[in-house]
């Protein structure tokens, strides 16, 4: 089963999942000094699911609301300039570079069909304002379906014990839904949370597949059977103390100097078992390594100038730094949605799926 959390966002949605807290940990953590952030403002309130966050031209902020199919330009003093309104749509991934400024304009789900199949654009506003859509990455995953061949569920079980519950072993499925990029050489990096998969989109349009996301496994115990009821999945009793292979769903992405850092938010049940992680692939010998695990649904990362790692937790205690083997709460906001990341400036989206999601920006202290 795919994410709610991703599921509900598509959909324009607002959700509780049921969470239960768990330490953080990190394998590959930054060994530099604890990071501490102040001259916390609020810049803009009243976004309508503000999901991602970028710096925009001219030290502003692209704020991706993608509840209301906006794509807003913030300035420093709270402006607020429509670049993007879809009504309809859902609008995601904003990312800025060179003067261009990318998002996705993807097909929004509703309540009954969250994972609703159509266009996932990709799209370029360039320096004079014009818009040209790089990539349909619906029309890729129809082509390839990267993860189709994936087993998710219950893999181990026997045949009779399968049967009693059939649904609990699926392949991926054909769904696409883009949700995070990053600026990179000829074009840009893309996560893509439908089709659990990374690629590159050049500026031509060309797609190619960076990485298919490998299931994360979660150990069938009485605690994730309780908790995975209240999420609609049941387990009989003969798969207790198998392994549940979740999606692996990509939730952000972004690249320093040789490396590309994503978050994942692993499905149903895992979503609500603090089992978030980050990891980082090395971009030229596609090397994999985990940076961090045991976080409350991840949704944002940044790494700032001196290598160290932050991360966005939705249902967590705000953003977080990672640091020798733990990741700490530096910046305590409800629902942070993203996070993002200049010199010393720091931008983040939180109460991201209440009424009134609010853009907040600070300052990493030297």
């Amino acid at each position: 089963m795919k994410s709610r959390v991703l599921a509900a966002l598509a959909a324009g949605s607002l959700l509780t999942v049921p969470l239960v807290a768990a330490p953080a940990h990190a394998a590959a953590a930054s060994a530099h000094s604890k990071p501490s952030i102040d001259s916390v403002q609020s810049v803009a309130e009243g976004l309508v699911g503000p999901l991602k966050v970028a710096f925009g031209p001219e030290g502003s902020y692209l704020v991706a609301e993608a509840f209301g199919g906006i794509l807003s330009s913030i300035s420093t003093d709270g402006t607020r300039q429509v670049l993007v309104s879809a009504p309809g749509k859902e609008i995601a991934g904003v990312s800025h570079d060179r003067g261009n400024t990318y998002y996705f304009e993807n097909l929004a789900g509703t309540d009954e069909d969250p994972q609703a199949e159509g266009p996932a654009l990709v799209k370029a506003i360039d320096a004079q304002g014009s818009t040209r859509s790089l990539a349909d990455l619906f029309e890729y995953e129809v082509a390839h379906d990267p993860d189709g061949q994936t087993l998710y569920g219950v893999r181990d079980a026997s045949p009779e014990c399968l049967a009693l519950a059939p649904y609990l072993q699926t392949h991926g499925e054909v769904y696409s839904h883009p949700y995070s990029s990053v600026p990179a050489a000829n074009g840009l990096y893309v996560s893509d949370a439908g089709g659990n998969a990374l690629y590159h989109v050049a500026a031509d349009g060309t797609v190619t597949l960076l990485r298919t996301m490998p299931a994360e496994p979660i150990k069938i115990t009485e605690q994730v059977a309780a908790l995975a009821g209240k999420m609609g999945l049941s387990f009989p009793e003969c798969m207790m103390g198998l392994d549940y292979w979740a999606q692996p769903v990509p939730t952000d992405i972004t690249v320093h100097k040789q490396w590309l850092y994503y978050t994942v938010l692993p499905g149903v049940p895992g979503e609500g078992l603090s089992m978030g992680k980050v990891y980082r692939m090395n971009l030229h010998s596609k090397v994999t390594q985990l940076v961090a695990t045991g976080l409350n649904a991840p949704t944002g990362v940044a790494v700032d100038d001196r290598g160290r790692v932050f991360v966005a937790e939705l249902f967590g205690g705000g953003v977080g730094a990672i640091r020798h083997s733990e990741s700490m709460t530096v910046l305590p906001v409800p629902m942070a949605s993203d996070v993002a990341i200049d010199g010393t400036r720091v931008a983040v989206t939180a109460n991201a799926l209440t009424p009134s999601g609010t853009l907040l920006s600070a300052r990493i202290a030297r």
